[in-house]
Order: structure tokens, then C-alpha cells, then sequence
């Protein structure tokens, strides 16, 4: 029988299962019920305030890793693109100036579970924001292109200075 598995073998049946992929599930699930529940607007909310944590605490690790703030531009980028290496996604630097670090994203850790759940785009806006902002002492972090909503990547600005950027995206102060 095509596709049946006999119990003494199941840990040989072919059932795509993985921690990663278990993992996007979960995380892809939650966002899109708490869309459909409580609207995307509020399920943002709550994934900014877990990227708040999350941020704080990558940002805590990545300072002591590195003996302190890694406060230079090119070194607060660089930490910015290499978090989001280590889980799956592949930012890189599209511009970098005084004013503001532009990013580009092709791969999104949350894979295809992220697909129609922008609320989940609120965990890299939060974590980019947090980093740079304790790095700098300000961020206003805009998703301007997302998977999530279709797009073919990624596009994140981060100004770096207050009235930059436009009025639009989410202020992080340190």
C-alpha cells in the first residue's frame, strides 16, 4: 500500500516534520489566528512586544560578544544582517549612510508560514529597532516590501535620526 507505514517502522514513515518547520508552523499559525481574531493591527502589537524582548536580549548577546556596543554604522548593520543570517533569512546592506541603513531580504525565516501574516513582519521591525537604538540612540524602523504581503523580498529602512525616514514606520529610542 502507496503511503501507508507499518507502526513498528513509523520513525521510517515519510511525514515532513523537523523542529524548523514545526517551529514556523506554530509561530505561523499563532499569527494568522490572532489576525482572524483580534485584527492584524492588534496581532502586530503583540508580536512587538515579544520582539521587544527578543530584541533586548540579542542585542545584550551581541554586545557582549563583541566586548561592548557595537556602535560604528557599519558595525550595527553588520549585526543586523548577521542575526537574521544565523536563522534563515539573507539580508543584506542595499545603502548605509549617517541617516539611515537600508536592507533587503530575499528568504524569510518563517518560510512560506509567513505568507498573509504581516503581523509577523513586527518581529524584524522590533528587533532591528531595538538593536539599533540602543547602538544609536534612535531608530524608526519601516517595512516598506514584505514577503508577507506578496512582495518577492524584503525592503527595511532604518532611520537613524528623528524626522528621517517620513512620518511613517515604528520609533525605538534607547
Amino acid at each position: 500500500m502507496a503511503g501507508s507505514c507499518v507502526s513498528a517502522a513509523v520513525g521510517e514513515c515519510e511525514v515532513d516534520l523537523d523542529q524548523a518547520g514545526f517551529f514556523r508552523n506554530v509561530i505561523g499559525a499563532l499569527a494568522g489566528t490572532m489576525e482572524e481574531v483580534i485584527g492584524r493591527e492588534d496581532a502586530s502589537a503583540f508580536v512587538s512586544v515579544v520582539g521587544t524582548r527578543i530584541g533586548d536580549d540579542l542585542s545584550r548577546q551581541y554586545r557582549t560578544a563583541l566586548g561592548g556596543t557595537a556602535s560604528d554604522l557599519e558595525a550595527v548593520a553588520a549585526v543586523l544582517v548577521d542575526l537574521k543570517t544565523r536563522i534563515g533569512a539573507s539580508f543584506e546592506i542595499a545603502s548605509l549612510s549617517e541617516d539611515e541603513i537600508m536592507l533587503v531580504n530575499g528568504d524569510c525565516p518563517f518560510a512560506e508560514k509567513v505568507l498573509g501574516r504581516p503581523s509577523l513582519c513586527m518581529m524584524t521591525a522590533t528587533v532591528f529597532g531595538r538593536i539599533v537604538s540602543q547602538a544609536k540612540g534612535y531608530a524608526r524602523v519601516r517595512v516598506e516590501e514584505a514577503i508577507a504581503t506578496g512582495h518577492g523580498g524584503c525592503r527595511v529602512r532604518v532611520a537613524l535620526k528623528r524626522g528621517e525616514g517620513g512620518d511613517d514606520g515604528h520609533e525605538f529610542f534607547a
